[in-house]
């Protein structure tokens, strides 16, 4: 074995040349190849555990829809009997009047629908592959987190009007202290409770 640098002659198993000090070939590729071989061994500790997100749900939107066209109904309702009014020339029944009645009912009407379209917003239901995470509530934001470890049983039930829309409630039964935990009218219901199950199969 020759030096690569000034080809001296090198005895066998040298890590330095004696007549000019540089570093050996063999030397440099061991160092290449254990430094090659240690993160790649050591990239995937850890990362099995890392958390991330099954799926994201919210209860269904349809009741919402309901509500909305309801109140447009009475909102429309209340306009074709200022027309009919206004048509019998009723003294008291001006234009601004009118206007005015028919604006104050239609944002009484509205103003139920728009409520629950919010509070559908900040219900929000997410599976990880470590927790059930549910939040919810209006002004003050309420977060609650059921580790899968605590999860006993998935149950899905359904009311007749419920299965004619393909809705249904998941109830989930935990060990800790909240007891029965329900997600309300999902659309769905079966798939998101058969991927919570298969989530506790994994994890067990």
């Amino acid at each position: 074995m020759n030096c690569n640098q000034c080809g001296h002659t090198l005895p066998e198993g040298s890590s330095f040349c004696n007549h000019c000090g540089a570093q050996t070939l063999a030397v440099r590729d061991s160092s290449y190849r254990s430094a090659d071989v240690v993160p790649d061994r050591l990239a995937g500790v850890g990362s099995y555990d890392e958390e991330h997100i099954i799926f994201t749900i919210r209860p269904t939107l349809i009741f919402v829809l309901v509500r909305y066209i309801v109140a447009a109904l009475i909102t429309v309702a209340t306009a074709a009997l200022m027309g009919v009014l206004s048509s019998m020339k009723v003294q008291w029944l001006t234009g601004s009047v009118a206007f005015f009645v028919i604006l104050g009912v239609g944002l009484i009407a509205f103003a139920n629908p728009i409520y629950h379209h919010i509070l559908r917003k900040r219900e929000v239901y997410t599976l990880t592959n470590h927790k059930l995470e549910m939040r919810y509530g209006l002004i003050a934001k309420i977060v609650r987190n059921i580790p899968l470890r605590n999860i006993q049983d998935v149950t899905v039930t359904a009311s007749v009007w419920q299965r004619f829309l393909n809705l249904g409630d998941i109830e989930i039964d935990s060990a800790s202290e909240t007891g029965k935990i329900v997600l309300d009218d999902i659309h769905h219901p079966d798939r998101y409770a058969n991927l919570i199950l298969a989530e506790l199969r994994r994890r067990n």
